[in-house]
């Protein structure tokens, strides 16, 4: 069989389990969106391009119909697993804002050395430092804010911690000596 009938047959049976099925997956994604009802044409979306990228795993009817369930079931919970972890995120930033505006500014001399070396890392290492360290967000979950790897988050962290450290010694006052300090004589 010729690649151009493989796929002229899955679009028909895409377009058929489309014209066949959408209705019901819809009501189904809406009765399970409660709250958020606004969604489920995304959602549904969702799930039919799923099925477009998978035909080769759809099954024959009527398990096609059954198929196409299991998938609305599992998007629609992915969806809820991120509106949650969203509304997690949302309510600690805030939390931290309203800390931080309620502690006022901030004058002491070494929380201003503090914050400017900070100001001087790079962006990426400057992120992820605020995330983990300042917004208690775990590797995982600076991870998922920035679009990257947990892995790239610890090596940006390890980078981050290394250059700050590096900042704080060379923007350090001078120690003088106490011989440096005391009363020179006269000559």
């Amino acid at each position: 069989m010729r690649q151009a009938d493989v796929a002229s047959g899955s679009l028909e049976r895409f377009e058929l389990l489309y014209k066949s099925c959408y209705q019901e997956i819809y009501a189904y994604v809406a009765r399970r969106m409660v709250g958020s009802r606004d969604d489920a044409p995304d959602i549904v979306a969702e799930v039919f391009s799923v099925v477009w990228r998978r035909m080769d795993a759809v099954p024959c009817p009527p398990h096609d119909r059954l198929w196409l369930y299991g998938v609305a079931r599992r998007t629609v919970l992915d969806h809820q697993r991120r509106a949650a972890r969203k509304q997690r995120l949302e309510s600690r930033l805030m939390a931290n804002a309203s800390a931080q505006r309620d502690s006022g500014p901030v004058s002491d001399p070494s929380h201003l050395r503090l914050r400017d070396a900070v100001e001087r890392l790079r962006p990426l290492d400057r992120e992820a430092l605020r995330l983990v360290a300042w917004d208690g967000l775990s590797h995982a979950e600076a991870a998922e804010v920035l679009g990257c790897s947990v892995n790239a988050v610890s090596l940006r962290m390890h980078k981050a911690k290394a250059r700050l450290k590096a900042e704080l010694a060379a923007a350090e006052p001078p120690q003088l000596s106490p011989a440096a300090c005391a009363p020179q004589p006269h000559q």
